[in-house]
């Protein structure tokens, strides 16, 4: 990332009147749904959207302050990166993506070693997209010049249908040129020809309609599956260790129970101590003990 998108660790909140026109173009479950979004921030547009739109919400987001925010108006939300985190596939029935727009940092530079940077709005959407069921909502609102990635253009072409893509409105375009793409996740893939693909990516370069209010819904959301691909329990959860459980463990089974430690911090821990018999000695068991070292603790 560049210093700025560091400094707000690839924060780009969805600007709230863009929430508000996505609430009109969707029509939702009469059972409850389930939204996830990977990169929640402070949780507002996924608690507004799951509010008015019958769904329970889940995400993931990375800075601790936000994540605090966002645990507060969301179901379930773990701080973390993304990739520290497992969630099922076709585990919920709306995606809700804004991803941070920049290279990623951790990636091979092209300069330096050939290979190439790795854009995180395509990274994003190749990691969680399997998330969403067949028949399931995608939500992508990215820079308008990544549709021209032939990646993120083959994706969306072979993997969703009834796709509409529209520009930001007028005020709020300029500030990062972003569009909102809605698109049902088809229930099976379909090779895209190089037509559709090209298509998708001169959208890029286009002049587009800005994102507006709709008067009747145009996409219905579908209710949460019960469970995940293949008929699996669908698992969401971290698969690194949280603040709490490091402390929990270190306390029951850390450092702090061995040996070692112990006899560091009780230097005398080892040492024997002399203790008071149960019965007081005889002159002859005195005797015995005062000359055994003159008798190489040999008795006769």
């Amino acid at each position: 990332m560049r210093p700025p998108a560091i400094e707000r660790m690839g924060y780009y909140p969805t600007d709230e009147p863009v929430v508000e026109i996505i609430r009109t173009y969707l029509k939702p479950s009469e059972e409850k749904g389930r939204l996830f979004d990977p990169c929640a921030g402070e949780g507002k547009a996924a608690s507004i959207l799951g509010n008015a739109l019958n769904c329970e919400t889940l995400g993931v987001e990375l800075s601790p302050d936000r994540a605090e925010k966002a645990q507060i108006v969301m179901n379930k939300v773990f701080q973390a990166p993304w990739q520290a985190c497992v969630l099922s596939d076709e585990s919920v029935s709306w995606l809700y993506l804004n991803p941070p727009y920049d290279f990623d940092r951790f990636d091979e530079s092209p300069v330096q070693k050939g290979g190439s940077s790795k854009r995180l709005e395509w990274d994003f959407l190749k990691t969680t997209h399997s998330k969403l069921i067949r028949g399931g909502l995608l939500t992508y609102i990215i820079p308008q010049k990544i549709l021209g990635m032939v990646e993120v253009a083959r994706l969306l072409a072979g993997h969703y249908e009834a796709i509409t893509i529209n520009r930001f409105p007028d005020g709020l375009y300029e500030k990062y040129k972003q569009v909102v793409v809605l698109a049902y996740k088809r229930k099976v893939f379909r090779q895209p020809s190089d037509k559709e693909v090209l298509s998708l990516q001169g959208l890029a370069t286009t002049e587009l309609e800005p994102f507006a209010t709709v008067n009747e819904p145009i996409y219905e959301l579908l209710p949460a599956p019960l469970h995940g691909a293949n008929g699996k329990q669908i698992v969401f959860k971290r698969t690194d260790w949280e603040p709490e459980e490091v402390v929990e463990a270190t306390i029951g089974t850390g450092v702090q129970k061995t040996s070692e430690w112990l006899d560091l911090i009780h230097p005398t821990r080892g040492l024997t101590q002399l203790s008071q018999p149960v019965m007081p000695l005889k002159k002859g068991h005195i005797a015995m003990r005062a000359t055994r070292s003159h008798f190489n603790n040999c008795l006769a």
